[in-house]
């Protein structure tokens, strides 16, 4: 008997596509003989490594940090892993071009690389700095009532200048300076836009974004910022680039070592960093069955 556990978080932006869809349901039940269904709720967290002991195979509805979770929390489990996208920008989602209407006849298994910083797993970012804290300060009610509008009020809180004094090396070379956005990308798309046209969902390789910081914080410093940061996501980047204010550059494995402490956001979610830790990416890491 094939047993699937069917995690739905209720806090997702668009939670109601999966509470109000039976064929997710009737979907999955052509391939498992069991279907248990557990809610995420706002004030219940779930541990789903302890939750999906017993069953074969996971299925998630939510959004970018949901997934990250349930990669996560089955790292070390031999599951047959489904993601049903039902968050508010679905990063790793539209990237991926997963969907949610499911087809049974068009299930496949994709080979997915994953990256990895301080011993967690990421599927799509990894960074720190201007505008990262988007993803873990938006207010889950806010996302639900007004979905990609939320995080509009959050740009304009975020947008400021960050000084992380970094020193960084990748594949024997070593970049030191001040920056206001370190990201180690492994998507096309960040902050909802389709800027990294280099991305492979399985090469073992990703892409790490470093726009430097000027010196100060004013009006001045952001006019500044304003034209790499137009550069990468409003123009988008087709090549690698060692420019003088904007890096992006293709690796394996980067090893970086922070001057002070700092917080990156993972997938949405927060991860505090400190010292001296390495950003990995591993090639063809997870089997998701894709519809």
């Amino acid at each position: 008997m094939k047993k699937c556990l069917l995690v739905i978080n209720k806090r997702s932006g668009n939670a109601e596509r999966a509470l109000n869809n039976p064929d997710i349901f009737n979907t999955l039940k052509q391939s498992y003989d069991i279907i248990d269904t557990l809610y995420i709720e706002e004030s219940q967290p779930v541990n789903i490594a302890s939750a999906v002991k017993g069953y074969q195979a996971l299925a998630v509805c939510g959004g970018d940090g949901t997934f990250n979770n349930a990669i996560n929390a089955t790292r070390e489990q031999n599951l047959e892993l489904t993601y049903i996208p039902c968050g508010t920008l679905n990063e790793t989602a539209k990237t991926l071009h997963l969907t949610d209407t499911l087809r049974p006849d068009r299930r496949q298994i994709r080979r997915v690389d994953l990256g990895e910083i301080n011993n967690k797993l990421f599927s799509y970012v990894a960074a720190a700095g201007t505008f990262t804290a988007i993803g873990y300060r938006t207010r889950n009610s806010f996302k639900k009532r007004f979905k990609f509008l939320a995080y509009l009020v959050e740009v304009l809180k975020e947008y400021r200048v960050h000084h992380i004094k970094a020193k960084i090396t990748l594949d024997g070379k070593e970049y030191s300076d001040a920056y206001t956005l370190i990201m180690a990308i492994n998507s096309q798309r960040c902050f909802g836009f389709n800027f990294n046209h280099l991305y492979s969902h399985n090469s073992g390789t990703a892409h790490l974004l470093l726009i430097k910081a000027p010196k100060g914080s004013g009006l001045f410093a952001l006019i500044k910022i304003f034209f790499p940061f137009f550069r990468a996501f409003f123009m988008g980047l087709k090549k690698q680039y060692d420019g003088k204010n904007l890096k992006f550059i293709e690796f394996k494995t980067a090893s970086i070592s922070l001057e002070d402490p700092e917080t990156f956001t993972i997938d949405g979610e927060r991860l505090f960093a400190k010292g001296e830790f390495f950003i990995k990416i591993h090639k063809q890491k997870i089997n998701l069955f894709v519809y």
